[in-house]
């Protein structure tokens, strides 16, 4: 029986993130054995071999993993060719290379994880990644995508850069509706969609600030905006000995859109050689107002409001 997503002020339609029991107790084991070097090896020892019994006994799981994989590679290869036309030969094999190391990353850290593809309201785990997890991992893939396109924007090629914020700010806006609409919530994409938004949002800030279109105090904070309840989650679980409940705040949904439209209004007014100084400003004092929304929100109520 498929119970409906629990409801809280503040979080309509957001079920509740269940506890991981499993890491729970080897979060317990870590802190009895002291966090010493044999207990951490103890801790990434057990989590390898639930992460590879969980990969070798869940067949379709394991599937829609290779495919998915499979056709990320496609995916770079076809690009790389279009990079090979446009940029010549040195251009697309480091292209290739580094497009293809960091999906190798990705993949093999989505295959250690694959066990965190629980249904939220059945509880149980997928056949599938579904299309709501792809969308988030090709956002935070997209994060490589933004350098290359940084790099030809200096260069005077504006369109890569604005074809990837293309993609990301469609795979941002379609994920979730997608993961509403199916009851495709999982605890993987609860987890992981505010740590692809950090990636993807800190590298395109930070790309967008070395070639001079945006301030290097706004890529800090954006980095900073991220990166705090990201450590910060992780420093809980070790001192709480629990996992993370992950709350999807107003103050951090505003954060979240203000960034995405700052970062991709300042490459699309490159690209259209508009001066970005008319609403570059407003946007940045938006962007600031709602970062620091969500730092007191994080504050007040706790470093799992993200």
């Amino acid at each position: 029986m498929v119970r409906r997503p629990t409801e809280g002020p503040g979080h309509k339609d957001e079920p509740d993130l269940p506890p991981n029991l499993f890491v729970i107790g080897l979060l317990h084991d870590l802190k009895e054995g002291g966090y010493s070097r044999r207990a951490w090896a103890a801790f990434w020892r057990a989590s390898w071999i639930r992460s590879l019994q969980i990969f070798q006994l869940n067949d379709e799981l394991r599937a829609s993993w290779l495919r998915f994989s499979i056709v990320g590679v496609m995916g770079i290869m076809l690009a790389a060719v279009a990079v090979l036309r446009t940029y010549g030969t040195t251009e697309a094999i480091l292209f290739f290379l580094t497009s293809l190391l960091w999906w190798g990353v990705l993949m093999f850290d989505l295959a250690l994880h694959l066990g965190l593809m629980v249904n939220l309201e059945s509880g149980e785990l997928q056949s599938s990644l579904g299309w709501p997890n792809r969308l988030t991992e090709v956002r935070g893939f997209a994060a490589v995508w933004v350098v290359w396109g940084a790099h030809w924007a200096s260069q005077g090629s504006y369109l890569p850069l604005v074809g990837v914020f293309g993609l990301a700010a469609f795979t941002d806006l379609v994920d979730g509706w997608l993961a509403r609409r199916r009851h495709a919530s999982t605890r993987w994409g609860r987890l992981y969609d505010p740590f692809m938004d950090g990636i993807f949002f800190s590298v395109a800030a930070i790309s967008l600030a070395v070639i001079g279109i945006l301030p290097q105090w706004l890529a800090a904070l954006v980095t900073l905006r991220y990166a705090f309840p990201i450590v910060g989650g992780i420093a809980f679980q070790l001192v709480r000995r629990r996992t993370l409940k992950v709350r999807h705040t107003p103050w951090g949904r505003a954060s979240s859109a203000s960034i995405a439209l700052t970062v991709f209004a300042a490459a699309a007014a490159t690209f259209f050689q508009v001066p970005f100084t008319t609403i570059g400003p407003v946007l940045y004092v938006i962007v600031g107002i709602t970062a620091l929304g969500a730092f007191v929100t994080i504050l007040l109520k706790g470093i799992e409001q993200v």
